[in-house]
Formats: structure tokens, C-alpha cells, sequence
């Protein structure tokens, strides 16, 4: 029996000796197949040549770098010197209601009309009961010079003719309310209501701006307070007429932003179009004194 087993266990040594010879021959054999067959008198390929890479500057026919904006150009936009939203002064409905959206107007013509047959009757009675009160004031007055009236008669005739005389007043505001006139002569620029609309006292009618005196905004370095003074003249350019138009500096805002170190200004052009209208926008060139150079932020 252990004859048997010595001879069991020399031949597995053989089996795995045999199967470690085979795994090593066939990955020999791999390996010759994957290397490139070459002959002795071939020549090795050459090894690849690494890019060439220019500087965009040193490139032929490279493109120029975009040249950034001009730091004094700035940009504008037009806006309206006068503008404003009028309201209903009353509630009531809506009986005359001509304008629309762009129409033009003159100071004092009347926007909207309200109906007032109530108030104007209230006003009417209230002038017939001042009426009253001064025949009764003037009758006490002509008693008293003759001694047939009292002082506190007179004085009470007197006080009834006055208080005839507020309530006719409050009546009479009451109905100027019927009505609404321009405050100053421009044009329609938004309508918020339509004719035999019924409003409450508040509710928006329309909104009114002067066009003819336009004003131009814009946002300028801070640093530039240092030569920007009102009456500085700069040149203007609508980018929706297209055309140029010189301007003179207005005005400063009244305070700098300390985070973007920048200043609001405001300027007018000397001789607007009736083109023009606010809402439009462009840019604006500077021209500082000699010696100054500008950037974006200084």
C-alpha cells in the first residue's frame, strides 16, 4: 500500500511540472507573434516627430486679438425729464375718454371725464342755500342798524351764510373732479382704463411724459469725477437712429456706489429730434483733458 502511494504522489509531481512547461511555452509563442518580424537588413521606422506648436502671435495669418472698447465709451440711455401716472380723483364711470397710446396733448386739455349729474346738482343747491343765507345775513344787518335785532341774531345770520358759503366750495371741488386736465403738454406713452369704464377714486388712467425734454442717463467710473464736471461736452450716438447728436453734462448724482467705485451722470443734447423718443438707447463718447488716460475702472 505505500508502495502504491509513493508512486501516486511522483507521478502528480510530473503532471504539474508538465502543465507549468506549457503555460510558459505558449506565452513564448505569443509573444513572438505580437513582436513585428523584421529582417536584418530593415530599416527600424523612424520615431514620430513631436508637433510643433506657435505661439498664436507667431502663427501666419493668425487672427489679431479684438482690441477691447474704448473706456470712454459709455452707455445711454434716453429717458423722459417728466413723467406721470394719472390717477382716477374720483369713482365713478367714464364718459369721455379720447387719447391713446401716443397722442400728443397741450397743457390743460382735458384726459378723461367723468359722470357728475349728482355733483353738480349738490353744487347747485348748495349755491341756493348760500343765496338764502345772505338775504337772511343782510335783512339781520339792516334789523340791527334800526335796533329791532339782536346781537346774537346778527351774529348767527352772519355764521349760516358762511358755512352756506364752505359747503358751495366743497361742492364745487367735488365736481372739478368730474374732470382731468393735462398738467403740462407732452404725449401718451401707456393707457390703463377705456371709455364707460366704471374706476374707483386712485385706479390708473393713463401715464403721461413730456417729450420735449428728453434726458440722457448713463453710468460712468468714479474716477472720473476728477475731470467730469456739469458742462462737459460729449458726443451721443442712437443706436436706433443711427445718427450722432452733441451733449452737454447736466448733472451728478448725489452719491458714488462703493462696490462697482461708479457714479450715475446725466446729460441733455443740445438740439434733440422730435425722432428722439425715451426708452431709446446708444453710447456716449467722452473726450477728457490732455494727459488723462481712461479705463474701464482707475
Amino acid at each position: 500500500m505505500k508502495v502504491h502511494q509513493r508512486n501516486a504522489s511522483r507521478a502528480g509531481k510530473r503532471l504539474a511540472r508538465a502543465a507549468v512547461a506549457a503555460v510558459v511555452t505558449g506565452a513564448s509563442a505569443v509573444a513572438a507573434l505580437a513582436a513585428p518580424a523584421s529582417s536584418p537588413g530593415a530599416i527600424p521606422p523612424a520615431a514620430p516627430k513631436a508637433a510643433l506648436v506657435l505661439p498664436v502671435a507667431a502663427q501666419p495669418h493668425a487672427p489679431a486679438a479684438s482690441s477691447a472698447a474704448s473706456a470712454s465709451d459709455v452707455r445711454v440711455q434716453l429717458v423722459a425729464d417728466t413723467i406721470a401716472t394719472i390717477g382716477a380723483p374720483m369713482p365713478g364711470r367714464l364718459t369721455q375718454f379720447p387719447l391713446h397710446d401716443g397722442d400728443r396733448f397741450k397743457q390743460g386739455q382735458v384726459l378723461a371725464r367723468f359722470e357728475c349729474g349728482e355733483k353738480e346738482a349738490a353744487l347747485a343747491h348748495a349755491r341756493a342755500v348760500l343765496e338764502s343765507r345772505k338775504s337772511v345775513n343782510e335783512s339781520k344787518q339792516r334789523l340791527r342798524a334800526l335796533g329791532t335785532s339782536s346781537q346774537v341774531e346778527y351774529e348767527v345770520a352772519a355764521a349760516d351764510e358762511k358755512q352756506a358759503a364752505a359747503d358751495v366750495q366743497a361742492a364745487q371741488s367735488l365736481v372739478s373732479n368730474c374732470s382731468v386736465a393735462a398738467p403740462f403738454s407732452g404725449r401718451v406713452s401707456a393707457v390703463y382704463a377705456h371709455n364707460y369704464q366704471y374706476l374707483q377714486t386712485g385706479a390708473p388712467l393713463l401715464e403721461v411724459l413730456s417729450d420735449k425734454s428728453l434726458e440722457l442717463e448713463m453710468i460712468v467710473p468714479s474716477m472720473w469725477l476728477s475731470w467730469l464736471k456739469p458742462g462737459s461736452a460729449l458726443k451721443v450716438t442712437i443706436d436706433e437712429t443711427g445718427k450722432t447728436y452733441p451733449a452737454t453734462l447736466d448733472r451728478l448724482s448725489g452719491k458714488v456706489d462703493p462696490v462697482s467705485r461708479s457714479v450715475k451722470v446725466y446729460a441733455r443734447i443740445d438740439n434733440p429730434s422730435e425722432s428722439l423718443l425715451p426708452g431709446m438707447s446708444g453710447h456716449a463718447i467722452f473726450n477728457p483733458p490732455a494727459g488723462i488716460a481712461l479705463t474701464a475702472r482707475q
